[in-house]
């Protein structure tokens, strides 16, 4: 199993991948992108370089949101929120669902305190069909090091309310623990927890447990933050939040 999950993980990065021959353009057409995957989808984005692009959302309003379409190729990410461990006890960051609406920054991206709001993660997850998360996104890019992807249809994090269900996802990596099309334990409730993995415990497919601090908490809230796990190494370790889609 941990063979066949290697192997994957080096498809993933060295797989071959072409850009999409781009549309003929009508100039009577307004181009007006609901996600960073129309980019793709149009030829935009496979020459273009990972940054801030304009989106709309579901009534026509422009706004800033960083893209990534370089990381997995033939995939386009759109930033939702990221904060660094720095500012872990802010309440959007520590105890706020996805479902709240609370956002900080959505006009200015940055890294270290960034959340958009309700209406533009809606927007964006009714044009996406995936998720995932990432550690210190701006140091270290993509290598599925501390890392979680899954799709909206096996579990809609935005609407998840639960505490320690056993939800499946695509890949999840997390102190070199990894696990593919696996259950792992989410926990997301009204201000208590904001989205995450306690991966101190045991219970579901995916087992991080081994090597966890007490109440070890990946990927968001960070009550007890594990200095081995990427997202909470030290104060300046970063955690991101994506919406995106395959061509």
């Amino acid at each position: 199993m941990r063979a066949r999950i290697l192997m994957m993980s080096a498809c993933l990065v060295l797989m071959g991948y072409s850009c999409p021959t781009p549309p003929s353009i009508n100039t009577g057409l307004t181009f007006h992108p609901f996600s960073c995957l129309d980019y793709l989808e149009r030829g935009t984005g496979c020459n273009s370089s990972c940054g801030v692009y304009k989106l709309y959302d579901s009534n026509g309003n422009s706004f800033p949101a960083y893209c990534d379409f370089q990381s997995e190729p033939g995939t386009a990410w759109t930033l939702v929120m990221s904060w660094s461990q720095s500012h872990r006890t802010l309440a959007p960051f520590r105890n706020t669902p996805f479902k709240v609406n609370s956002p900080v920054n959505e006009n200015a991206q940055n890294w270290k305190l960034y959340r958009l709001s309700l209406a533009r993660m809606k927007s964006l997850q009714s044009h996406s069909t995936h998720w995932r998360a990432t550690c210190s996104y701006p140091t270290h890019g993509v290598d599925f090091r501390d890392y979680v992807r899954g799709n909206f249809k096996d579990f809609d994090i935005v609407n998840y309310i639960g505490d320690g269900q056993c939800k499946k996802v695509e890949f999840v990596s997390i102190r070199n623990h990894k696990g593919m099309h696996q259950t792992a334990r989410f926990w997301q409730t009204n201000g208590a927890w904001g989205l995450h993995i306690d991966s101190s415990h045991a219970g579901c497919q995916f087992n991080p447990s081994s090597g966890s601090v007490s109440s070890e908490d990946s990927f968001g809230f960070y009550g007890s933050p594990n200095p081995k796990f990427r997202c909470s190494k030290d104060d300046q370790s970063t955690t991101q939040w994506w919406f995106g889609g395959h061509l």
